[in-house]
């Protein structure tokens, strides 16, 4: 989530961002800054609550969307939208650092492939992960889809990733707090604007078309809660926010934050 705010700080690609001062920090320095950043939060915060350290390198098969899986696989979409999330994020804070678009976009994709990779070399040394190949290769889809949405802002309006997210039964009981793995109340979706594919001048505008997968019920704590554990593709249609905000006069900033969140109730999936 402190991803998504920060974001939303940025100015939008192609926007004119002030030249630095020649007192205090370069780009450059900013550049290094962050990324040690990146891999000193990350390893101090997997040591601290993610146990890093307490094994031997390891590696384990989670596989993909099985019904065998720990979470039916939507964690592995979990992944993925990190790594859309924090390529999003160093992208823009690159161009407010003076960047061009095409070397924010180069320098966004490496710092987050920089943090998924750190968090996943980390849980090889977790008793309870191990090294994920799988969660590695979703790491490099989200941070590849990014970096083709930063880098062509016509295919940035097509398609877009997002997370939606209604507590689970088990966080609103209160036996999770964790809103990013209650997978049983997360949904991940691609969103395809009509508009940005050629309805412009009708009604089909404000409209979008959605395909995404959730799961249900595989953690222990939601077994109270659901019958068997469940796995949901969907397609869907749905209002495009971002359009709509635009035209009660929201800036950018303000639609930015749809292009990541699906806002429940917003759409019609098919299964619900």
């Amino acid at each position: 989530m402190l991803s998504i705010v920060l974001l939303l700080m940025a100015p939008p690609a192609g926007a004119q961002v002030p030249v630095l001062p020649e007192q205090g920090w370069s780009r450059e320095q900013k550049t290094w800054a962050l990324n040690l950043a990146i891999v000193g939060g990350a390893t101090a915060y997997g040591v601290a609550v993610w146990d890093w350290g307490e094994s031997s390198f390891g590696t384990q098969s989670e596989g993909w969307f099985g019904r065998d899986t720990e979470h039916g696989g939507a964690d592995k979409l979990g992944h993925a939208y990190t790594g859309t999330a924090a390529t999003a994020l160093s992208a823009a804070l690159y161009r407010r650092w003076g960047h061009d678009d095409a070397e924010a976009a180069r320098l966004g994709a490496l710092s987050g492939l920089l943090l998924t990779t750190t968090v996943e070399l980390g849980d090889g040394f977790s008793p309870e992960h191990g090294f994920s190949w799988e969660d590695q290769v979703v790491n490099l889809a989200g941070v590849g889809l990014e970096y083709l949405r930063q880098r062509h802002p016509a295919w940035r309006e097509r398609v877009q990733f997002r997370w939606e997210y209604w507590p689970s039964p088990a966080v609103r009981r209160g036996r999770h707090h964790d809103i990013f793995t209650d997978y049983s109340g997360s949904r991940w979706l691609l969103a395809f604007p009509l508009h940005a594919w050629g309805a412009q001048g009708n009604a089909l505008r404000w409209i979008e078309l959605q395909a995404g997968y959730g799961s249900r019920g595989f953690a222990e704590r939601d077994r109270d809660f659901f019958d068997r554990p469940g796995r949901h593709p969907f397609i869907g249609v749905g209002l495009h926010l971002p359009l709509a905000l635009g035209r009660l006069g929201a800036g950018p900033a303000t639609r930015r934050w749809f292009e990541y969140i699906q806002v429940p109730g917003t759409a019609l999936p098919l299964p619900p």
